[in-house]
């Protein structure tokens, strides 16, 4: 129980100089380590009483249930997993994800009628992040692959109990949701994934329905949603719906988002469809599809602040959306192409990511208060440099993480964490400025940026990295996953380097490589983290789980 702010924050400095006392132990999933940061118990002193406070668990790991739900945990974006973080990257196990073949990349630019050279895909790629679920004692990964399947695999042995074949390769992160009243044990959760568009199937076959339900216990097919054919160039489906009080809100990349009822469903020929509560066309507007041809893809996944529903679109607009109905109520414009996720902050911000494409300033990543409109919306903007990498020419692709979740009480400072196409992983402050100013992605601005806290070479990458307690989990194309640890030391208003958290304490911090895995190929997918061992998928074909021996 939570008792007393000012004592709270003495404790929680006390122990963040100090570190946390490790407790042993196996965990539940048969590993061993330290306790995580937010299972320590603090004790509080005051002159007549000690009183003991347990921060919150950003996951309740007994009980069967959906533990991380869908890419970057749930509604909100930034949840990882669960701690302790581990001390090392050694190789528990690893399990064959296999290859597939797919219709290849598509230029950007490209017409949609464009015959594209097929090609065989390896592993597992963007966003790729495996969702988590204890089902009678027992803990899975549910993970989609290049191989075409959806997989269903042990966390602790990484045994394969079932595969799912879509017609395609599988980007995106599973979605894993229960049922509040389902028919039988069988029914009870559901396991949602989309894939690119069906292969060897051409752009415009009107039977294109990669959006699928899978039933958990079985691995049988439960419903598929259609993509309908738009002037978006893709009928894809990369991002990961979230679950909230019965709907699903998910996108396609056609450009169609979706209010849906998962467990409500029609016949619509071969197949089962779910029920469609709203749906919203979101293609931008009249200028962007002139500029951007054909790429008005929906590749993000949505996120949720208050009542409003967020995504980013390739059409170069960030959209808001009324949860009831998805009418559209706040719409910022960046005219780049916009890929990753939108993350809201525990202060209530977007964290979103650009592309360098179609603009004439740099990628990066914009803080955006949808209080506000236009310029004014811009709290801040990091410019990442040029580099041309595959088919793309700078700024970022994958989402940023944040230590948000994992410290409710606000007694860090807040951090945000991201890997850039030019090659480096960013630690910068969120809520600190950097001296000076920037030019925004249309030269547009000038804004202020973030005081950078710590850049890291790793080769460049799409991945999005995790943060857990004080831990970092970054992979990138360097075919390393990199472990970092962030050290906090208190510090006073005015001290070089100060930084102040939302409860009004005042640290400096340093980011420190601990550890790294070397795997065989680059690392496109996302990790998840599950007390002590990370999980995360390569384009060599397989899915690690790593952690301490």
């Amino acid at each position: 129980m939570f008792v007393g702010t000012g004592w709270a924050q003495a404790a929680w400095r006390t122990w963040v100089e100090s570190g946390p006392a490790t407790a042993g132990g196996p965990a539940d999933d048969g590993s061993a380590g330290p306790a995580s940061a937010a299972a320590i118990r603090v004790t509080i002193v005051s002159a007549s009483r000690a009183v003991h406070v347990d921060p919150p668990p950003p996951i309740i790991s007994s009980g069967d249930g959906v533990k991380v739900s869908t890419f970057l945990g749930d509604e909100t974006r930034r949840l990882y997993g669960l701690g302790p973080p581990p001390m090392h990257l050694d190789l528990i196990w690893r399990t064959s994800i296999g290859s597939g073949l797919t219709s290849g990349v598509r230029k950007k630019g490209d017409k949609p009628n464009k015959p594209v050279k097929p090609a065989t895909w390896s592993g597992t790629g963007w966003t790729g992040q495996p969702a988590i679920l204890r089902d009678k004692g027992t803990l899975f990964l549910a993970v989609g692959g290049f191989d075409h399947n959806l997989h269903k695999i042990e966390l602790k042995t990484g045994r394969v109990v079932w595969e799912y074949p879509f017609d395609d390769i599988i980007k995106s992160s599973p979605t894993v949701i229960e049922d509040p009243h389902p028919a039988d044990a069988a029914d009870r959760y559901l396991v949602l994934a989309g894939s690119r568009r069906g292969f060897p199937s051409d752009y415009t076959d009107p039977s294109l329905a990669p959006y699928r339900a899978v039933s958990f216990s079985t691995g049988t097919e439960v419903w598929r949603l259609p993509v309908p054919l738009t002037a978006s160039y893709s009928r894809d489906v990369d991002g990961s719906g979230f679950f909230l009080n019965g709907h699903l809100f998910a996108g396609v990349e056609s450009g169609w988002f979706y209010k849906l009822d998962p467990f409500a469903t029609t016949s619509s020929g071969s197949y089962r469809q779910p029920a469609i509560i709203a749906q919203r066309l979101l293609l931008g507007d009249p200028g962007d599809a002139a500029a951007h041809g054909g790429n008005l893809v929906l590749e993000a996944s949505p996120s949720l602040l208050g009542d409003t529903v967020y995504i980013s679109s390739g059409s170069g607009h960030v959209y808001g959306m009324r949860k009831s109905d998805l009418k559209v109520v706040w719409d910022y414009r960046t005219g780049s192409d916009l890929d990753g996720t939108p993350v809201p902050t525990s202060s209530g911000k977007l964290l979103v990511a650009v592309e360098k494409q179609y603009i004439s300033g740099h990628g990066g990543v914009l803080m955006l208060d949808p209080k506000n409109t236009g310029d004014e919306a811009v709290d801040w903007f990091f410019p990442t440099g040029d580099r041309t990498l595959e088919d793309w020419q700078g700024g970022v692709i994958g989402s940023v993480a944040v230590n948000d979740t994992y410290d409710p009480w606000g007694r860090r400072p807040r951090l945000a964490a991201f890997i850039a196409i030019d090659g480096n992983l960013y630690v910068v402050a969120q809520d600190a400025p950097a001296e000076g100013t920037v030019p925004g992605p249309n030269l547009d601005g000038p804004y202020r940026a973030p005081k950078l806290i710590a850049k890291f070479y790793v080769g460049g990458g799409i991945s999005t990295p995790i943060m857990v307690d004080d831990t970092i989990v970054a992979a990138a194309y360097d075919a390393k996953v990199h472990l970092y640890g962030v050290k906090w030391h208190t510090a006073k208003k005015g001290d070089p380097g100060a930084l102040k958290s939302p409860d009004g304490g005042w640290f400096t911090v340093k980011v420190k490589e601990t550890d790294s895995f070397s795997g065989g190929g680059g690392f496109e997918s996302t990790p998840v983290m599950w007390k002590g061992r990370v999980f995360i998928g390569s384009r060599d074909g397989y899915l690690y789980c790593l952690g301490d021996r």
